[in-house]
């Protein structure tokens, strides 16, 4: 399955800007209120090698950005400074941090997501390796853990994180929660490559236009291909895929909160089961049913 063309000059365009315009070094400022927000408060002890665990919204406008989220999938937030703390449910998912505005138009936000490993430098080492480079840390996080932010060979950034005290339960996805990541590129072998090298995934299942990237039997991320004619090294990123009950209502939802939907769940290559949308500051996302009523083949 190959993209549509209109999709994949989003993807671009999108990429493109936030390459020039989003700071991901702000990570590292985020101060205290990021270093003393855990992943989860029920540790599990365990460390889910290749799971996106956590995520990060770097936004200029945090509180329209938190307005949309609650209102559009029920999150539930809490400021704190410069760092707000989501919740789905009641359950710690991600945080929100705000980004100084520019002297010009206003940037596009980016959710930055973060991978569960056992090492931090070790990955860190690995990631040199295989030619990622290492944008900040390794580094403790008082009650977070270790982590390190990356950027790999295709310039799509995430931070590693070894989490203090162990990943959240390794459960189902909830309505409202993050299912998995996907990194959407034009050059899917190399990235399958470097991804196996650095996070050690031991199962790649190929699909038509995506590959699974698996461990120890479990989905962890997706690559999906993306044809754009051109074979320079462009910036990619890393798309995560919120689980929602009705693409269609959501989507719609999404247009009355002022987001854009880029593609609608009829749209979409699963044909009703998946939509693009953006938030009020232009920041990518993916909604999905799951499980699909439509054929598992059409991802």
């Amino acid at each position: 399955m190959q993209l549509s063309a209109r999709l994949v000059a989003v993807l671009f365009a999108t990429a493109a800007l936030l390459s020039s315009c989003a700071n991901t070094d702000k990570l590292s400022e985020g101060g205290g209120e990021m270093a003393q927000t855990p992943v989860t408060e029920n540790p599990s002890g365990e460390t889910y090698q290749g799971k996106f665990i956590w995520h990060d919204l770097l936004s200029e406008d945090p509180l329209s950005a938190g307005k949309f989220y609650e209102q559009l999938f029920g999150w539930k937030i809490n400021y704190q400074g410069e760092y707000a703390v989501v919740r789905n449910g009641g359950k710690l998912i991600g945080g929100i941090l705000k980004m100084q505005p520019s002297d010009g138009p206003a940037r596009r936000g980016i959710w930055i997501p973060s991978v569960s490993v056992a090492d931090v430098d070790a990955a860190v080492s690995r990631v040199k390796t295989n030619g990622g480079t290492i944008l900040k840390g390794p580094v403790d996080m008082d009650r977070r853990g270790r982590a390190a932010l990356i950027r790999d060979p295709q310039r799509a950034d995430l931070v590693l994180l070894n989490a203090k005290g162990g990943d959240p339960a390794d459960t189902d996805a909830a309505i409202g929660d993050w299912l998995w990541d996907e990194i959407w590129t034009n050059d899917p072998g190399s990235v399958e490559e470097f991804y196996v090298a650095v996070l050690g995934y031991d199962e790649v299942v190929s699909g038509d236009g995506y590959e699974i990237l698996m461990n120890e039997g479990k989905w962890r991320a997706g690559i999906r291909h993306v044809q754009d004619g051109s074979k320079d090294n462009r910036h990619m990123l890393w798309v995560p895929v919120v689980r929602v009950a009705d693409p269609e209502a959501t989507a719609r939802r999404v247009k009355e909160l002022g987001g854009i939907v880029w593609v609608t769940p009829e749209d979409a290559p699963s044909k009703g089961d998946t939509a693009l949308i953006a938030d009020t500051s232009g920041t990518l996302l993916l909604i999905q049913r799951w499980p699909p009523q439509t054929s598992t083949e059409e991802i």
